[in-house]
């Protein structure tokens, strides 16, 4: 079996381009699809907000010659990042399937209809609700039992953990090109 093409140099690369693509699609859903997150889901894009910049400096380190054993520590950081967000992740679709208890400012708090006869300045003025964490907006596949956003974030930051364990434990491979040359 051929092992993956990641190693230690090139996984804060994806990792980073896969921290920045997370929140673009959750930044998506929340400024195209109008699915305001609630207080579970933005805890669960710390992560990335964390995840983005150690990669960076990771590629810059290695960029300024960074040896493979720092190379490994930064992989083994990115995982448990990772791994923050996964607990983060699956507590929140425990919650929702009310197999976990949630926070206790997470309770559902539902925004009604806009009321009539005021003028949008003070509207926009008021407090904005926020969007329960006990409630999915949708699931995969569309059934109580399916997974929500949150668990579907858990399974994909399990994948990243892993994929930045299974990093940190790998060689470098070779080269790419003739001129480029790689530090053992």
């Amino acid at each position: 079996m051929n092992r993956l093409p990641l190693d230690r140099i090139r996984w804060p690369l994806v990792a980073l381009l896969a921290s920045a693509a997370t929140l673009g699609v959750a930044y998506f859903f929340e400024i195209v699809l109008n699915q305001a997150p609630c207080q579970m889901c933005w805890w669960q894009r710390y992560a990335y907000f964390a995840a983005g910049p150690i990669a960076l400096v990771a590629i810059v380190l290695k960029w300024r010659g960074a040896g493979p054993g720092l190379m490994t520590t930064l992989s083994i950081l990115l995982a448990l990042t990772f791994m923050t967000g996964f607990v983060i992740a699956a507590w929140h679709a425990l919650f929702e399937w009310d197999l976990a208890p949630g926070p206790a400012g997470c309770t559902a708090m539902t925004a009604g209809a806009l009321p009539e006869g005021i003028p949008l300045s003070e509207l926009l003025s008021r407090p904005q609700a926020i969007p329960s964490c006990k409630e999915a907006l949708w699931r995969v596949p569309d059934q109580p039992w399916g997974l929500s956003m949150a668990g579907l974030n858990a399974v994909w930051s399990m994948i990243l953990a892993a994929l930045s364990l299974y990093s940190a434990s790998q060689p470098p491979m070779h080269a790419d090109t003739a001129n480029e040359t790689l530090q053992p």
